[in-house]
């Protein structure tokens, strides 16, 4: 991947910003709470839907904005290339089902700021930090959603310093040598 390939898919959406959902289309993974946010967010921009699932038709059915498209499942090189292209990192999971966001830390690790809800009992709100990483809305609150998509794509400096830690965060935290290295800490202390 280059930096060509990562312009030349912005190219595709006129060069605005994205907004970037990837995931299962399922109950949990609160997509429907993206689409309603999409029409109350100001910013000119565009919303990337990756994925599928058995709510991606109902979804798509009921979605009639010009700005969303839905790209379907995606290959690694190129959701690596829509991570990178992302202005914002749309995750808004509503339920403890979602442990953890692995998708949420892959577009973390690419240095993009991510917005999510609060999730009592999920470590969702444990990656990405509110005011540090990317911001945090109450959950199911479409409209507060939309508020901190628009406050990070209307501030460059703002989204950059949330992406820079967001990286960050995860490289400290999250990668496989770092988990490793607390296990064996862990494991040491068991001795």
């Amino acid at each position: 991947m280059t930096r060509f390939d990562i312009e030349q898919l912005k190219g595709k959406y006129n060069h605005k910003k994205i907004v970037f959902f990837v995931g299962r289309h399922i109950e949990y993974k609160g997509l429907p709470y993206l689409i309603n946010a999409e029409k109350f967010v100001k910013s000119d921009c565009v919303f990337i839907i990756a994925g599928n699932g058995p709510l991606t038709e109902k979804i798509k059915s009921s979605c009639k904005s010009e700005r969303v498209f839905f790209v379907g499942r995606l290959s690694d090189d190129e959701l690596l290339q829509y991570h990178y292209a992302a202005s914002v990192f749309a995750f808004p999971s509503i339920t403890k089902n979602e442990a953890f966001g692995v998708a949420l830390a892959e577009a973390m690790y690419c240095y993009t700021p991510a917005v999510t809800f609060t999730i009592e009992g999920s470590g969702v709100n444990w990656v990405n930090l509110n005011g540090i990483t990317g911001i945090e809305c109450p959950n199911r609150d479409s409209k507060a959603f939309a508020v901190a998509i628009d406050k990070i794509l209307s501030n460059d400096a703002l989204a950059a310093q949330y992406a820079t830690a967001a990286h960050e965060r995860v490289a400290e935290n999250f990668t496989i040598t770092k988990m490793m290295e607390k296990m064996n800490e862990v494991y040491s202390e068991l001795d």
